[in-house]
């Protein structure tokens, strides 16, 4: 055998060196399978003159027990995602398990990437925090061959188990709580529905209070457009440049309410003497504001410990079943919202 080097660093380099496989040398190292005893001692004489200590992740790599779940992320910046990361963390930290973060900056692509590098890297298991779903994820779903969890997206019928707000119901119980106020205009400021559930199932709880009330939805009402502060200063000129403005506005996220709030002090008008703003989420800083936001309140911690504890299951192989859980909001109606003179 050609002189050895002092040290290897990996097992691949332990099989270049034995002039073998991969798998092989795994087998030697784990003590599984057959290996011809010829095999066997070429490999174990470059181990011993190398002196390679096979990591546990990298045996564990090799027997798909890396004690690794991928967790994939929209943004890293989010008071929603963080508090969900707390929730994954807290149990599968507890059962002997380490997260391996991918954040995708809410591109489509970067998150497909992530599950087939964590496919490539066998991790156990993945938590997916989807802001959209499409064909293209369908696809590398049924690519994946692991154990998956969505949270924040319903692919119950795609067979995944997944963990959701009741969006819909949300949103029409908080419209509902601005009709009782004596608000009978009320505008939207949404997001593109390619978010199925924030863009989507949001606008659809607005409609449907709107509508159980006998009101007629109205377009002009009605905008969309991205996360961002801009989107909500951009719907409030919208909205406040019709012949008749909304006296309330429900906006699909706290954050949009934010910016539309401070949209309409530039304008000269207060909220909510001028007019009531609510919004979505209820993150850290909504009952701290000036005017205290009126808002839904999601449990996010509690939801990503929901999703930890589904995917926890399935690698534990206590259950093959699909399942879909939606988790309990609670409306708050704060200083950001007023009751109309009769």
């Amino acid at each position: 055998m050609e002189t050895l080097p002092q040290t290897a660093n990996s097992i691949r380099e332990v099989a270049a060196l034995a002039q073998t496989s991969v798998s092989t040398v795994s087998r030697v190292l784990n003590q599984s399978g057959y290996v011809k005893a010829e095999v066997r001692e070429r490999i174990e004489r470059v181990i011993a003159a190398t002196g390679f200590v096979p990591s546990a992740v990298a045996k564990g790599l090799q027997r798909q027990q890396s004690s690794l779940v991928g967790v994939v992320i929209p943004r890293i910046d989010s008071y929603t995602i963080s508090a969900m990361v707390a929730g994954i963390s807290t149990v599968l930290e507890a059962a002997g398990y380490s997260l391996l973060l991918a954040h995708t900056d809410n591109q489509v692509e970067r998150e497909l990437k992530a599950l087939q590098l964590f496919k490539e890297q066998r991790v156990n298991g993945v938590l997916l925090l989807a802001a959209e779903l499409g064909e293209q994820h369908r696809q590398a779903f049924s690519l994946l061959k692991l154990p998956l969890v969505v949270l924040g997206q319903d692919t119950y019928g795609l067979g995944i188990s997944c963990v959701v707000q009741d969006e819909c119901a949300a949103a029409a119980a908080l419209t509902q709580a601005l009709l009782e106020r004596g608000h009978h205009r009320i505008g939207f400021i949404g997001v593109d529905a390619c978010d199925i559930q924030v863009g989507g199932e949001r606008k659809r709880g607005y409609q449907t209070a709107l509508s159980a009330a006998g009101i007629s939805a109205d377009s002009t009402l009605m905008t969309a457009g991205g996360f961002d502060f801009a989107s909500a200063a951009l719907a409030i000129d919208q909205l406040m440049a019709l012949p008749q403005p909304p006296t309330a506005i429900l906006a699909a996220t706290d954050r949009l309410a934010i910016g539309a709030i401070s949209r309409l002090a530039e304008m000269g008008l207060r909220v909510p003497d001028d007019i009531s703003v609510a919004g979505m989420g209820d993150i850290d800083i909504a009952a701290m504001m000036q005017p205290r936001l009126s808002t839904v309140h999601y449990d996010y911690q509690a939801s990503g410990s929901r999703a930890a504890q589904l995917l926890l299951a399935k690698l534990k192989q206590e259950t093959t079943a699909t399942s879909k859980t939606l988790m309990p909001f609670t409306i708050k109606i704060r200083d950001s919202t007023r009751q109309l003179a009769l």
